[in-house]
C-alpha cells in the first residue's frame, strides 16, 4: 500500500513538473507571438506610409499656365508650375525649369498634352481655344479674368482658394489695399486732366476706353477718358470724331515691339499734321507707356502702376 500511494504521488509530481513547463512555454511563445505580429505591423505600416507617400507623389497638381501675367501671380502664390508660355519678358526663376508651351496666342497643344496636366489656367480671352482642345482629355480648364484691377484682386482670390493659399492671396490683396489708399491720397482735391489713350500695334492705332485695363488705371486715379463709350476696351481712330477733342494728355502703349512703337508714335505725331491741333502734341504732353508696366492684362504692379500715372498725370 505504501509502494502504491508512493508511485502514484510520483506521477503527480511528474504531472505538475510538466504541467508547469508547458505552461511556461505557453507564455514564452505567446510573447514571441505577439513581437512577430507587432514587426508585421510595422512593416504594414511602412508599407502603408510608402505607398500613400507615392500617391500623394502620384496626385501632385501638374499646372500649365497661359499668360505670363497669370504665372507671376501663380509664383508669388507659392504653385510650381510645369509649363509656362514664351515671352520676352523676365520670367520668375521659380519656373526656370518649366516647358514653354509656346506663344500665348497660340500655344502648342501637344506639348501641353506631353506635359500630362491636372489643370490648365488661362485667361478668358484666350480660353475657348483651351476648352475646345482639352474638354475631351479630362483636363481641368480654369479660366479667369485680368481685364480690370477689379479682375486681378478677384483671380488672385480665386487662385489662391482653388490652390490652397488663401493666406498667400490675402496677403497680396491686402498689399494691394493699403498702397491704393495711399495713391488717392495723393490726388484728393487736385484737378482732373483729360486723357487720350492711344494703343499701337504695327500698322494698326485704336484708342484705348475704361473698359480697358490701362483705361480702368485712369480711371481710377482721376483721368477723365475722352473716349465714354464702354462697349468695347479698344475702338479704332477716328479722326473726324476726335476734331473736337482735346486731350491734357496723350498717353500710348504697345502690346508687341514697345521700341518699334514708340519710334512709329514719335514719327506719327511729327509728320502727320492733323494730330498738330491737340494742345498735348504741340505742348509735348505725349507720354509712352512702359509696357512692363501698362499691358493688355492686369498684373503684379497694378499700384506701380497707378503711382507712375499719377506722377504723369498730375506732375
Amino acid at each position: 500500500m505504501k509502494k502504491f500511494l508512493k508511485t502514484i504521488s510520483v506521477a503527480l509530481l511528474s504531472i505538475a513538473v510538466v504541467g508547469c513547463g508547458s505552461s511556461s512555454t505557453k507564455v514564452e511563445t505567446s510573447k514571441e507571438n505577439v513581437q512577430v505580429n507587432e514587426i508585421e505591423n510595422e512593416a504594414t505600416q511602412g508599407e502603408d506610409a510608402t505607398s500613400q507617400a507615392s500617391k500623394t507623389v502620384e496626385n501632385k497638381e501638374r499646372v500649365i499656365v497661359g499668360s505670363v501675367a497669370l504665372v507671376n501671380i501663380l509664383d508669388a502664390l507659392g504653385v510650381e508650375m510645369v509649363g509656362v508660355p514664351s515671352t520676352s519678358y523676365t520670367l520668375p526663376e521659380s519656373v526656370a525649369e518649366a516647358t514653354s508651351i509656346g506663344n500665348p496666342m497660340s500655344p502648342d497643344m501637344e506639348v501641353m498634352l506631353s506635359l500630362e496636366p491636372t489643370v490648365i489656367v488661362a485667361l478668358e480671352s484666350l480660353g475657348e481655344e483651351y476648352k475646345t482642345n482639352f474638354s475631351n482629355e479630362n483636363i481641368e480648364t480654369l479660366l479667369v479674368s485680368l481685364s480690370s484691377y477689379d479682375d486681378l484682386k478677384e483671380t488672385i482670390t480665386v487662385l489662391g482658394k482653388r490652390f490652397g493659399k488663401e493666406a498667400e492671396a490675402a496677403k497680396l490683396i491686402e498689399g494691394f489695399t493699403s498702397r491704393e489708399a495711399s495713391v488717392l491720397e495723393k490726388i484728393a482735391g487736385k484737378e482732373n486732366p483729360e486723357v487720350m489713350i492711344l494703343f499701337g500695334a504695327p500698322g494698326n492705332f485704336m484708342i484705348a476706353t475704361t473698359k480697358s485695363y490701362v483705361g480702368d488705371l485712369v480711371s481710377r486715379v482721376g483721368g477723365i477718358n475722352i473716349i465714354e463709350d464702354t462697349s468695347s476696351s479698344f475702338i479704332p481712330v477716328n479722326m473726324e470724331f476726335l476734331a473736337d477733342k482735346n486731350p491734357d494728355i496723350i498717353l500710348t502703349m504697345s502690346h508687341a515691339n514697345p521700341e518699334t512703337m514708340k519710334a512709329v508714335f514719335e514719327e506719327e505725331f511729327a509728320t502727320n499734321q492733323v494730330w498738330q491741333h491737340f494742345d498735348a502734341v504741340k505742348e509735348g504732353h505725349v507720354i509712352n507707356l512702359d509696357s512692363d508696366y501698362f499691358g493688355m492684362s492686369a498684373n503684379l504692379l497694378a499700384l506701380d502702376a497707378m503711382e507712375m500715372l499719377v506722377d504723369i498725370l498730375y506732375e
